[in-house]
């Protein structure tokens, strides 16, 4: 029989397959040992690094940020433990869904809604938001019971920044609200995170650094299953500084009630004349800056917005006003010391004053016959200074204006304070493409025409009158106290300018602002028992057109300091569209002068209402 070879042709297949899957394990095993080379060698911190966060999360903690106080230690901005709740969105499978199953939840309003939808559209997916703060009881529980259908939503503890007396200290101290990224540009980003609150105004925005203290952080072990089990490291944060004003709260309170329990728009600020410390800083109307913490719902913005009263305007250091007669003692100063006239010059006052064809007429038409410098100042004027604006010109006025800190910041830690508006004739050239005309510089004699000022540099100016004759810096912060150990630490005040104002000159206007409040128009600010001097004003301002005439309303004003001789307190009022009578600023003044020097007495009425104009 014939012999087969089959036994040797599968011998043979069977070597084949043997050494092809010899080399493809040999392959495998390359492989395995090229990427045990690339993790354990090429790449061994990154993946080592990746591993260690497996296991481990940073968190950070925020320091509890410094209060403010009032000057004998009323809180205006503290700190609450609330809960809230935080939701991170790279974290959640849909964040849609998640949305809306936490709004049915916990009853969450489309304000809550649209707030954080604001606030993702500014951040990182990987930050945290806050969708809810200040959650209830009822809330956290309704969570803590769900928390596995909420992947990516966690509750958390915050301190939550308050404002106790609500709209009162709104524009000094202003508020906090979520950060941005623009706000990250102006500060130390790292010691912020996602859900932070940043001092937007006021005193929370200017002083924010030291207020807001230092970021610590912990290191939490992770289980496998993302829960922490514990603490590995731990740098506990740094609390922020609690800042101490000079800022009363008995006068703030007097200055706030005249005004809004009469309905006035308007501002008062009240000065320490002898160093700048600021005692009250009203602007009314004003709003509630709790509304501003967690971000301001539509419904509040909408009525801010409004509200005819432009509440968010700070009128005290942002309201541009004409300042009327209360121009008048600096251009007296001003005209005395440089030989314009001299402290006995008086001149007739016929009712109204007659230029280049033009008549501009007094306050009162029926005139004051021979008028002083004392006079003028007492009743207020008019024809006197016309005059006296001819005999100073455009320069010297400019001069006294800038000399006494109109036209320019003054300088207070507060941020913004606008400059004014001092105009010149290459001011008007520019703006107005017109020549500075005679007429002009009689209209700004009486604090008229394109002269602008805001109530503090109103308060400033009278500071240097009662104060011997030195400009001062206002301020509003008085000390640092450290919250662990007490130590305090004063904030110093820039020194006052020496406006080196001749003594004759200050004497002759004093002696004319102290007889303006004890025979003249300011008669009804005087408080039996302190010494009061002061000047009021009437500004015209035009509202509208008719009839082929310029509709004016006038705003009330008045400067002032007291007592006299001793001055502890200057104040300046401005009640916006006060009418035809300048007289509703003074029971404001009276009020905020009062609340400092008789803080335990009554002052008593007035005294009989004069219906005077200036």
């Amino acid at each position: 029989m014939k012999k087969t070879s089959t036994p040797l042709i599968s011998g043979q297949y069977f070597r084949n397959r043997l050494g092809l899957a010899a080399i493809l394990v040999l392959l495998l095993l390359l492989v395995v040992l090229a990427r045990l080379l690339d993790l354990q060698v090429l790449h061994y911190q990154k993946f080592r690094q990746l591993a260690h966060d497996n296991h481990v999360a940073l968190v950070p903690v925020n320091p509890p940020r410094g209060l403010i106080l009032a000057d004998h230690g009323q809180i205006l901005a503290q700190n609450q433990p609330t809960y809230a709740v935080e939701v991170t969105p790279d974290q959640t499978s849909d964040l849609d869904s998640t949305l809306d199953r936490l709004q049915k939840l916990l009853d969450l309003s489309d304000g809550d809604m649209a707030r954080f939808d604001k606030s993702m559209a500014a951040k990182a997916s990987f930050d945290p938001i806050i969708l809810k703060a200040n959650l209830s009881p009822q809330q956290v529980a309704a969570l803590a019971v769900r928390k596995a259908d909420f992947p990516g939503v966690r509750v958390t503890a915050l301190m939550h920044r308050n404002y106790p007396f609500g709209a009162l200290f709104s524009h000094v101290v202003g508020y906090v609200g979520p950060i941005t990224a623009a706000d990250l540009k102006r500060h130390q980003a790292e010691n912020y995170r996602g859900r932070d609150y940043i001092g937007k105004t006021g005193l929370e925005g200017h002083y924010e650094q030291r207020l807001r203290g230092q970021m610590g952080y912990q290191i939490k072990q992770i289980n496998a299953e993302g829960l922490q089990v514990g603490t590995l490291e731990e740098q506990e944060p740094l609390a922020g500084d609690n800042l101490m004003t000079h800022l009363r709260l008995r006068v703030q309170e007097a200055a706030a009630n005249a005004l809004e329990s009469n309905h006035y728009r308007g501002a008062v600020v009240a000065l320490d004349p002898n160093d700048g410390h600021v005692l009250a800083m009203v602007s009314s109307p004003s709003f509630d800056a709790n509304w501003f913490v967690d971000g301001i719902s539509t419904a509040h913005w909408r009525s801010l917005l409004d509200n005819p009263g432009h509440p968010l305007t700070d009128r005290a250091d942002n309201g541009l006003y004409p300042p009327g007669s209360c121009a008048k003692p600096f251009f007296s100063i001003q005209a005395i010391q440089s030989g314009v006239i001299g402290p006995d010059f008086q001149t007739y006052c016929p009712g109204n004053f007659q230029l280049g064809g033009h008549t501009y007429w007094d306050w009162n038409r029926g005139g004051f016959g021979e008028t002083n410098l004392t006079k003028a100042l007492a009743w207020s004027v008019d024809v006197f200074y016309y005059k006296l604006a001819v005999k100073m010109g455009i320069q010297l006025q400019d001069q006294t204006l800038w000399r006494f800190g109109f036209g320019k910041s003054p300088g207070i830690d507060l941020p913004g304070g606008l400059a004014g508006l001092v105009p010149t004739p290459q001011w008007k050239r520019a703006h107005l493409h017109a020549p500075w005309y005679t007429g002009d510089s009689v209209i700004l004699g009486i604090g008229q025409g394109y002269l602008l000022v805001t109530p503090l540099q109103l308060a400033r100016a009278v500071s240097a009158i009662a104060n011997g004759g030195y400009l001062v810096q206002p301020q509003v912060a008085k000390e640092w106290v450290n919250p662990s150990t007490g130590e305090r630490s004063p904030i110093p005040n820039a020194a006052p300018e020496n406006l080196h104002i001749d003594p004759v000159a200050l004497h002759a206007v004093r002696q004319g602002m102290e007889a303006c409040v004890n025979t003249g128009t300011c008669h009804t600010v005087s408080i039996p028992g302190i010494s009061i001097a002061g000047k009021t004003g009437t500004a015209q301002i035009p509202e509208g057109y008719a009839h082929g005439r310029t509709i004016y309303n006038n705003d009330s004003l008045f400067i002032g300091w007291a007592p006299v001789d001793h001055p502890k307190i200057a104040v300046a009022v401005v009640v916006e569209n006060g009418g035809h009578n300048a007289w509703q600023a003074l029971p404001v003044a009276r009020a905020t002068i009062a609340a400092y020097l008789q803080p335990d007495r009554d002052p008593g009425p007035p005294p009989a209402h004069l219906h005077l104009q200036h």
